[in-house]
């Protein structure tokens, strides 16, 4: 749930601070910060939950 939520929100703030771009390049852009953004929340959630036993 929290690497879904941080992604989400990078992704809402990049479409939010940048109303100069087109639509296409905001949403592309958007994608990419979720995916990057979720993937690492949930690399790092994964490897702090397997040190602990």
């Amino acid at each position: 749930m929290i690497p879904v939520g941080g992604g989400l929100v990078s992704a809402v703030l990049i479409v939010a601070g940048t109303p100069h771009v087109a639509w296409y390049l905001r949403l592309l852009l958007a994608v990419v910060a979720f995916l990057y953004i979720s993937g690492q929340s949930a690399a790092y959630l994964h490897t702090s939950n397997s040190d602990q036993g």
